[in-house]
């Protein structure tokens, strides 16, 4: 499961922008200009040291990768402006990076597949702010509706203009894969009415192309496979704060809509999700820089509610084997989401990640262990209880596995002389824990190779043997063993779509022995 962080590629001037909203616009004079609009108001929010930063610039750039392994942030998701006709906008940042090899940021698209309108900004509203003046004197390049970028997805010929564009990025190393296929998001999938044949064209370009097909998620979607596509991600804040309305109130002088920072996660952790579903999360929410008094805010963030909800989201997404969770942003300034390093919190966010990510195990994989402690004794004893109960079930099934091994060697067939006289050669072997390990160490000592080992992240150590993860090309091998005692079905279906092998796990393979 990796962690992304969604990235935005405003931060540098564009000519549209100097045209519909003055020279020099970039979304840094959006958070510049914000205000505080009643008591306790977070704004306006600056960059730790003032790093009112240029996307164009390499170093600015390098400083963000660095900062991105530094904290075990796993990629960025750059928001893509694809629009009628192919026109593009804000595109430079990440064909700079496909230039820039040496910086070291794997990366995806999310597709923002929406029409830029005037509204996006309270610079047209009339607010009196200097830039409202110079954008007024552009309407005459601007459709009646406000209609800046206008959307439209077009025919054959344009889907795959489309992808021959994406395709130069997709055989990027550091491009995202899963499952071996470029990983794409799209924002709106209902408002592509011809998404189904869309996608079922770029697949069939992408296998051309050597790839499996292309792993494309759809935001905030009941029912991915209607639209063709592979996967579903719940954005958050979005579709919390879209599901519990009853959860926005004003604020004591009624300025504007506001929610609270603890309540949106309890109802963010709480809601359950089919298997396989990628999750999000966020760092906080205001987007009155854009939107002014029309505007909504989350209030009270801090780095400890942050720290407890991401340690209990990347708990969760591991119960559901999530592929992904996403992380509502990397440097959404004029939103309000960021992780990037503020002057009021220094890198306080970015340590609160890295330390849930390290603390995430420790926790049970059930609903209950999601909750808050209430501080109630009984409920800590009920906590606790389910942890023992927990470890004696994971433990129970390793004593029965074990038990059966033992028997079967002192019966004088071992599993390793079972895929011995089945013939198998080349074997390979998924999770290299206990029992892994075990199966390893009987398997040279009567002079049979173990291929490779598969495990769910890079960076495990294991004596020597080639490790993969399931996002690489796994070699061919006779039979893949699985020897984890969990979710053994998800874990074949998933091999099986990397590889046409024969699989067995280490419970089929002892009761052959029997």
């Amino acid at each position: 499961m990796k962690v992304l962080a969604l990235y935005l590629p405003q931060f540098h001037k564009v000519k549209e922008n100097d045209e519909w909203w003055g020279e020099g616009f970039t979304e840094w004079t959006t958070v510049k200009s914000a205000e505080k609009l009643f008591d306790n108001h977070e704004q306006p929010r600056v960059p730790l040291n003032n790093n009112y930063y240029d996307l164009l610039d390499m170093d600015t750039m390098c400083w963000q990768a660095d900062l991105m392994h530094k904290y075990n942030i796993d990629g960025m998701c750059f928001y893509h402006y694809y629009f009628k006709k192919g026109k593009k906008i804000l595109e430079k940042p990440a064909e700079n990076l496909l230039r820039w090899k040496q910086i070291d940021m794997p990366f995806c698209f999310s597709w923002a597949n929406e029409s830029w309108v005037r509204t996006w900004s309270r610079l047209s509203s009339g607010e009196g702010n200097i830039w409202t003046i110079k954008h007024d004197k552009n309407k005459d390049n601007i459709s009646d509706d406000g209609v800046l970028l206008e959307q439209n997805y077009g025919n054959v010929s344009d889907w795959d203009e489309h992808y021959h564009y994406l395709v130069k990025f997709f055989r990027d190393d550091r491009y995202i894969k899963y499952m071996g296929m470029p990983v794409f998001i799209i924002y709106k999938p209902n408002n592509i009415p011809c998404l189904f044949d869309m996608l079922k064209r770029w697949d069939y370009l992408a296998q051309l192309d050597g790839f499996p097909g292309i792993y494309t998620i759809g935001t905030n979607v009941n029912d991915p496979k209607k639209y063709g596509l592979k996967g579903n991600y719940i954005q958050e804040p979005n579709d919390t704060t879209a599901r519990f309305d009853s959860m926005l109130y004003s604020n004591k002088d009624n300025i504007m809509q506001s929610l609270d920072y603890q309540d949106v996660w309890n109802n963010l952790i709480y809601k359950e999700v089919p298997t396989g579903t990628s999750l999000g999360g966020f760092v906080g929410y205001d987007d009155t820089p854009r939107h002014g008094k029309q505007g909504c805010v989350i209030r009270y963030r801090n780095p400890y509610i942050f720290y407890e909800g991401m340690k209990k989201l990347i708990n969760k997404a591991n119960r559901i084997q999530a592929p992904f969770i996403f992380i509502n942003a990397w440097n959404e300034w004029g939103e309000g989401m960021y992780l990037e390093p503020d002057e009021k919190y220094g890198t306080q966010f970015l340590e609160a990640f890295h330390q849930a990510r390290k603390d995430s195990n420790r926790l049970r994989f059930s609903r209950d262990s999601l909750k808050e402690d209430d501080g109630d004794s009984l409920s800590v004893l009920r906590k606790e209880n389910e942890s023992l109960n927990y470890l004696i079930a994971k433990y129970r099934g390793f004593w029965k596995v074990l038990d059966t091994w033992m028997t079967s060697m002192e019966n004088g067939e071992s599993p390793v002389d079972i895929l011995k006289k089945m013939g198998y050669k080349k074997i390979a072997i998924y999770g290299y824990g206990m029992l892994g390990k075990h199966l390893v160490f009987q398997m040279k000592e009567k002079g049979m190779r173990v291929d490779y080992v598969i495990e769910r992240q890079k960076g495990k150590e294991t004596n020597g043997i080639p490790l993969f993860v399931l996002d690489d090309d796994l070699p061919f091998v006779d039979v893949i063993i699985v020897s984890v005692l969990y979710d053994y079905a998800n874990i074949k279906n998933c091999i099986k779509k990397k590889l046409n092998v024969e699989i067995m796990s280490i419970e089929e393979l002892l009761d052959k022995s029997k």
